[in-house]
């Protein structure tokens, strides 16, 4: 779809006496649009672009489906995690570390 800019007076009015303009919207429809609208005090939601590799856009996919979430949801969920994780007072640790803080662990009994 290619629209040109019109370059000369002629153009300009032919341009303009082709426009077309919808009717203003009723009393209903407008109300329609208003109810359609978050409440006042919603949190304002932001739309990003994430291009994903397909393998793990299909993980993403299982998962979110095996915790009956959609996608957008799940993903949210994951991003709010990670920032907890990595929160001023969280202190990082080297995998060795990690290995030896989880060997000291006990196995953990269940009770019958």
């Amino acid at each position: 779809m290619s629209h040109d800019v019109p370059r000369t007076p002629e153009e300009l009015d032919g341009f303009m006496t082709g426009l077309a303009f919808e009717p203003a919207a009723g009393p209903r429809e407008e109300q329609a649009l208003l109810d359609s609208l978050p409440p006042a005090g919603s949190p304002v939601m932001v739309v990003r672009s994430l291009r994903l590799p397909v393998d793990l856009d299909q993980s993403v996919a299982a998962a979110a489906k095996a915790a009956d979430l959609p996608k957008t949801t799940w993903i949210r969920q994951a991003i709010e995690m990670a920032l907890a994780v990595q929160a001023e007072d969280d202190q990082p640790i080297s995998r060795a570390e990690a290995l030896r803080a989880l060997t000291l662990l006990r196995p953990a009994r269940h009770v019958a």
